[in-house]
This record gives C-alpha cells, structure tokens and sequence, in this order.
C-alpha cells in the first residue's frame, strides 16, 4: 500500500523546511490513509492529559465520565491555575506507542510500527536533510472546548528530537474555534500561524516557540490529530526504526 501522495514534491518543501525551520505540507497521505486514520479516531476513548502541581496527569475516558460537576469544575480551575504561573496543556490524548507495548493491532497502532519504519523515516530526513532521524514518538490527540497548550519549545534536555510533527485529521474546522498552531518570536509576537487543514503534515526544527490557541465554548467541532516527534536516539516509549 502507498501510504504517501506520490504526486508531492519533497526537494520543494524540504527546502522550504531546511530554510525557514518549518513546513506545512497539503495531502501529504493518500486519500485512503487518511480516511482510514480518521475513522480510527472517532473510535478512541480518549483520556484528558493535563498538569497540576505535582506534575503531568492523565484522566481515564471511565473516570471522566465518573466526575460529578463540582469535581469538574474543581479540575478545570486547577487546570487553569497552573497556567497562569507557567507551562500548561490541557487536552484528550491516545498514545500510540502504548498502544503498540500493550499489544494492540488495530490500525492506529499499525499506523505507529509504518511510521517507525524505514520507508517513512527516510522521507522525514529527506525533507529535513538530517541524517541523525532514526526513532519517532506518537500519540492521537484532540483538542476539545476548553483544551489548550501554552508556549514552549519542545526542547527535552534528556531526549534527542529534532523534528516536530502534527498529522492534521479534522475535516471541518474555523480558525475562531482557536486550535490553532502559532509560532512565536522571543518578544512574544506570531511569526506563522498553521492551520489545521484535513490531512496536512506540519514540520517544525526543535527548539522552537509555539502554542495551540485555545479552543472556546461555543466551538462546534473537535480538532484531531496525530503528534510526535521525530528523534535522533530512541528514547524510553519511542519505537525505533529497524536496525537502530
């Protein structure tokens, strides 16, 4: 099966990346790939990732359903007190790497083994001209009303990513529904803004400043996606490529 669209030109947008540090490529998989991923999300039951003040914390789909209104109020206020004072992100996730620890074969986690295999990683160094790429980490992710993530690099002192990567999935979507991946300045501006067309690839060098804008009440739709990033030496959860 030919997961990528052979009609893309891959030395036009590599060189677009290599230059300017980030790239968002338009029907980067065929069209039954995708349809394909986006029809296995719909069957995930998602879990909410968030931090308090202790750390990173995941909400099962069974104990969200279980809080009461109080508690969820209490959940969203701790959610937001902690991004007043720095880094925060607050949305639905499904990691693709467990998913393939615990065993599972549906197509998600056939999906995770293609992209940790040679025929995709070779193509992630061709358009970032980076020999060193040889891992890959990856989760489903949907951002919600009210979900959000705040400014930051990517940068992991401990692991070696070198590329960022969002896999866009959500068919109809508005830019004033936020969800919205924005690139920052040091003075805080916006340099780029991606929007998250169906079935584009955005590309991004780590470190750099980003965010996803928040996605408000009156939003009529989820933003859903398959994240990760693209890693020199596998990392603890990453799967490497054959041979690595």
């Amino acid at each position: 099966m030919n997961y990528l669209n052979p009609d893309l030109d891959l030395a036009a947008l590599g060189q677009t990346l290599r230059s300017t540090g980030r790239v968002q490529i338009r029907n980067f998989f065929s069209r039954e790939v995708a349809d394909a991923l986006d029809q296995a999300l719909q069957r995930i039951d998602w879990q909410l990732v968030y931090r308090d003040l202790n750390g990173d914390r995941r909400l099962t789909g069974e104990q969200l359903r279980s809080l009461t209104a109080e508690q969820r109020w209490q959940l969203t206020e701790g959610i937001h007190s902690v991004a007043r004072e720095g880094f925060q992100f607050s949305f639905f996730s499904d990691s693709l790497v467990e998913a393939l620890q615990k065993g599972r074969s549906d197509l998600l986690a056939r999906f995770m083994r293609y992209m940790a295999e040679e025929d995709f990683l070779s193509v992630m160094r061709e358009l970032s001209g980076d020999a060193s790429i040889k891992g890959v980490y990856a989760q489903a992710t949907m951002y919600s009303r009210g979900n959000f993530l705040t400014a930051h690099d990517d940068h992991v002192e401990r692991e070696d990513r070198r590329l960022a990567y969002v896999i866009n999935l959500t068919r109809q979507w508005s830019p004033d529904w936020g969800g919205l991946l924005h690139f920052t300045a040091e003075d805080g501006s916006v340099l780029d803004t991606f929007y998250p067309h169906f079935n584009s690839l955005s590309l991004f060098t780590v470190p750099q400043s980003h965010f996803v804008s928040y996605v408000p009440p009156y939003a009529m739709g989820e933003r859903q996606a398959i994240t990760g990033w693209l890693i020199a030496a596998p990392q603890q959860g990453s799967i490497p490529a054959p041979g690595a």
